[in-house]
């Protein structure tokens, strides 16, 4: 059987280009960590908190809790108060709810969540469980056809449209 040498700088090498091919996944694993993949099946809800968000009229704010639900009719939240809404999307949305995706936030925070668009949804609404709501800026909608990103504000009693 013969035997086989290998270059003495072989080993250095090896070492050498693998180290190269881990500090190249490395820098791509930390970029893909720090900006959302955004296909085109893609929506952006992006949610910033004031100091005062959900103060319930105290000094200080309190983390709000929401839903951003995908729905075929956004106009089927019309006429609702958020008691009648909160734990009862799918009941009183039936079939034009298509998902319902919850977080929350904390005061003076900000906060992104991708979330994959479902086939047939033509808007996307917000609802803000609010311990104490104004009017009914406790929820906000937006059609899909005007654009796959939202920019809202959450602030002492009330969602808003960011500018």
């Amino acid at each position: 059987m013969p035997v086989v040498r290998l270059h003495p700088l072989l080993p250095k090498v090896c070492r050498l280009v693998s180290g190269a091919g881990l500090l190249v996944l490395a820098a791509f694993t930390a970029g893909c960590a720090a900006a959302p993949f955004a296909g085109p099946g893609t929506l952006h809800v992006t949610l910033t908190a004031t100091a005062k968000c959900n103060s319930c009229g105290k000094p200080t704010g309190f983390p709000l809790t929401y839903r951003v639900l995908q729905v075929t009719d956004a106009s089927v939240v019309n006429g609702m108060t958020l008691t009648q809404l909160w734990d009862k999307e799918a009941t009183l949305l039936g079939a034009k709810l298509l998902d319902s995706r919850e977080a929350f936030i904390d005061p003076g925070q900000s906060s992104e969540l991708p979330i994959t668009r479902k086939p047939g949804a033509t808007a996307v609404i917000v609802v803000g469980n609010f311990c104490r709501s104004r009017g009914n800026c406790w929820y906000y909608a937006q059609s899909l056809e005007t654009s796959a990103i939202v920019k809202l504000t959450a602030g002492a009693d009330c969602l808003s449209a960011e500018k």
